[in-house]
């Protein structure tokens, strides 16, 4: 096997390998598709060449790629959304404030205490992660930008399980050339219809109160801000968000009753 070819008349040696890992999960709210990547030095051994042991691709390990790889000739500029967070690896977090959005939410076979009804409710500070393929959202308290530090609690809203991932249902995720705007993953979660909690364990989703019981009156008489004692603590902090196997790690946060 070829250890070096020829391109433009200069010759490049292989050195390293990147393996990417993708991991397919089938269920009965469609396919979605999880993966990491792990980098490797490549050594030749009579001419032949060899993987050797890697570790998980990092973000400067991607950015370096990039810029070895980027034409030299069209750098690019992108703007920075002031609310992101971190971004690579494919992801991107982003924070928003406590604020009102507009919710609508439909009654559902779930469950028997799910409502029809639509209003401006108040949510608290949220923590948003998009994998390309997915969407995580969990809650914080406060209304600064928050840090590495910075306690994450349960997202208490329907269509999102234990993990903090949204459910798809019939929404439909941004397409890819809007997959890096912040706003098109909000409209995601907040422009479809929150019809079940999704699953039943009791105080896990928000505490002490049913949901469907909270967010009924929440339509009904709408408080000026969400009430951040009712938020759930899920032993998670902004920072773990980075790790880049984080997907797999949220995978195994579950709840009673979960579907």
């Amino acid at each position: 096997m070829k250890t070096s070819v020829l391109v433009t008349g200069s010759q490049f040696e292989i050195t390293g390998a990147i393996l990417l890992y993708r991991q397919n999960l089938d269920s009965v709210y469609g396919s979605q598709s999880n993966a990491f990547a792990t980098i490797h030095a490549v050594s030749t051994d009579q001419q032949r060449p060899q993987i050797e042991a890697g570790r998980p691709m990092t973000e400067e390990d991607f950015a370096s790629l990039v810029a070895q790889l980027a034409p030299k000739s069209r750098p690019q500029v992108e703007w920075q959304d002031h609310s992101v967070l971190a971004k690579g690896l494919g992801r991107m977090i982003w924070w928003t404030p406590p604020m009102k959005r507009a919710m609508f939410f439909s009654a559902s076979r779930h469950n028997t205490r799910s409502f029809k009804g639509q209003a401006m409710c108040p949510v608290p500070g949220m923590v948003w992660q998009a994998t390309g393929t997915s969407l995580y959202v969990y809650a914080f308290e406060g209304d600064g930008m928050p840090t590495q530090e910075t306690p994450l609690f349960q997202a208490p809203l329907f269509n999102v399980w234990a993990s903090g991932q949204v459910c798809h249902g019939n929404a439909v995720a941004p397409v890819d050339g809007k997959k890096g705007e912040t706003g098109e993953w909000e409209k995601f979660l907040f422009g479809s219809r929150f019809t079940h909690p999704n699953f039943t364990e009791k105080d896990r989703l928000i505490l002490g109160e049913d949901p469907a019981m909270f967010w009924k009156k929440m339509v009904t008489k709408p408080l000026k801000s969400f009430p951040v004692k009712k938020l759930v603590k899920i032993g998670l902090k902004v920072g773990d968000l980075l790790a880049p196997d984080f997907t797999a790690r949220a995978s195994k946060m579950t709840a009673q009753g979960e579907f």
